[in-house]
Parts: structure tokens; C-alpha cells; sequence
């Protein structure tokens, strides 16, 4: 079992979780709902960059929602896309994915995220990012919305360049995960009330 099928279980574990994220700015409150569909998972694991690996099967077969079934029932054979020319770069976004609940249900920094304000050349679009630091690994998470729906737009291990500097921090007053419509409380600043969920 390889790092891409290691990727597909940890995000198949997350169809029944979401997060609630309570953040302020300047005395704006915002809130996030952030959810988890098979959609989202071809772009956060890399498969725009493993153009240059033949899978044996349709493309048809791993774009959208149809990569996750195709790993878990095998007819994709997962361990071709270490044969990629970018597979470190791939890597680093697979591992981010198997840690990304991990990431979520612990502590880390959020900003209000722009990319021009990053040092590096940066092409990601999203309104949030995540910063976490796990066995000494840093990934980012990058959080957009689409249709009213929060989801993971990125996510990677940290190589270079540091995307919380220069951004808009964000104070987090409260965590929720949601298990099998089960909420559960993560963590909640002293002092905040929350409206119902």
C-alpha cells in the first residue's frame, strides 16, 4: 500500500466529518463550514501534476469524484504516480492529505489569505490558510468556498516558502468537529459565547 492509496483512505475517513470554525478580524466574525466530497480530492493530491504517468485505465476514471472509488477498489494502481517527474511535489501534498484530520483536530494559526502578499510567486487561490506544525512537519491548509460550500483547496508539506507571513491572522474562538452528526467541542476561547448550530 502506497502513499496515494494511504491519501484516498485518510480523505474517505472524512465523508462524515465536517469542522465548524468561529474566527474574528477586527470585530467581524466569521464562520466556516468546512465539509469533504470526492471532488475536491483529485486537485488537493497532485493529479494535475502527474500528467506524465500512464494508470492503465480511462482518465475518465481519476478525474472528480471518480479517483477515490477507483484507488479503493484498485483499478488504479496507486503506487505508478511515485514513477511521476514530480513526485516530491506530490508527496508532499499526499502526506498533507493522510495528516490533514490530524492538522484540523489540533492546534494551529489561521490567516486571512492573499496571495500577493506572499514572497514566493504563488498561484493559490483561497480566502483562508492553515498553519500547523506535526512531527516537526509544517503543512499548509488552504480553505476557499465554492457555492456557499467551504472546502480543502490545498494542502502541502512546507518546502520553502512560509504562507502565513505578510497574511491577515485570524483569532480562532471556537472548533467544533461534527462526527456522524455528533458535534463535538475542540476548543473555545475563554469568554466566547457561540450562536446555536
Amino acid at each position: 500500500m502506497g502513499l496515494f492509496l494511504d491519501a484516498a483512505k485518510a480523505w474517505s475517513d472524512l465523508h462524515n466529518i465536517s469542522y465548524i470554525l468561529d474566527m474574528a478580524r477586527s470585530g467581524k466574525l466569521t464562520r466556516i463550514d468546512l465539509s469533504f466530497l470526492d471532488d475536491d480530492f483529485p486537485h488537493l493530491a497532485g493529479m494535475q501534476y502527474a500528467r506524465d504517468v500512464d494508470f492503465g485505465i480511462r482518465k475518465a476514471e481519476y478525474y472528480g469524484d471518480r479517483l477515490i472509488p477507483a484507488l479503493l477498489d484498485k483499478r488504479l494502481d496507486d503506487s505508478k504516480i511515485e514513477k511521476s517527474r514530480n513526485w516530491d511535489k506530490i508527496s508532499g501534498r499526499l502526506t498533507a492529505i493522510v495528516n490533514l484530520q490530524n492538522t484540523l483536530d489540533n492546534e494551529f494559526s489561521i490567516v486571512s489569505f492573499n496571495k500577493s502578499k506572499v514572497r514566493a510567486f504563488s498561484q493559490i487561490e483561497a480566502k483562508f490558510a492553515i498553519k500547523s506544525i506535526i512531527s516537526e512537519n509544517i503543512y499548509f491548509v488552504f480553505l476557499d468556498e465554492r457555492s456557499g460550500r467551504y472546502y480543502c483547496k490545498s494542502a502541502f508539506r512546507k518546502e520553502f516558502t512560509d504562507y502565513m507571513e505578510n497574511q491577515s491572522p485570524m483569532s480562532l474562538l471556537q472548533k467544533i468537529k461534527i462526527l456522524n452528526n455528533i458535534p463535538q467541542t475542540l476548543f473555545i476561547k475563554p469568554g466566547y459565547v457561540p450562536e446555536e448550530i
